[in-house]
């Protein structure tokens, strides 16, 4: 079965029915102004302060402190991992520590990429239609405009 077949078959189930054709839209509200058979608004909320307080917050405090906090224990470790050498405790606690450093390395790794990814969401949100747009318009290119890239 072929697409315009398809379309024409619900249009006609529909139009049997007495109800009006309807047409998928994306990247678009309802003609009501926002809301849905539910009644509830779709808005899209994002808060551009709260993501630079957190980016701030990411760069000024919680990276430093975590990188600090994950040195604190370094001394520590090493003199008793020193002190226990030969032994089997001193093995564990080689491993562990071993497993504490990598453990720091990866919250911290974490915590960069969570920095950045706050920092680029306004971008992104910004021109996520466009990039909507322009997919739906090379896919269907007899009803929307092409536009090269």
């Amino acid at each position: 079965m072929a697409w315009d077949e398809w379309e024409q078959l619900k249009a006609d189930a529909l139009e049997r029915r007495g109800e009006p054709l309807q047409h998928m839209r994306l990247n678009s509200i309802p003609a009501d102004g926002g809301v849905t058979a539910g009644g509830a608004e779709q808005t899209l909320q994002t808060d551009p302060t709260g993501k630079q307080a957190a980016v701030k917050a990411l760069q000024e405090s919680i990276r430093p402190d975590t990188g600090t906090a994950g040195d604190h224990a370094q001394e520590p470790s090493g003199t008793t991992v020193r002190v226990f050498s030969g032994w089997a405790t001193g093995d564990g606690l080689a491993d562990a520590h071993k497993e504490w450093q990598l453990q720091v390395a990866n919250l911290k790794g974490r915590l960069s990429n969570d920095q950045s990814a706050l920092s680029k969401t306004q971008g992104e949100f910004q021109y996520v239609d466009t990039g909507v747009r322009n997919e739906i318009a090379r896919l269907d290119p007899g009803r929307a405009s092409r536009r090269e890239i």
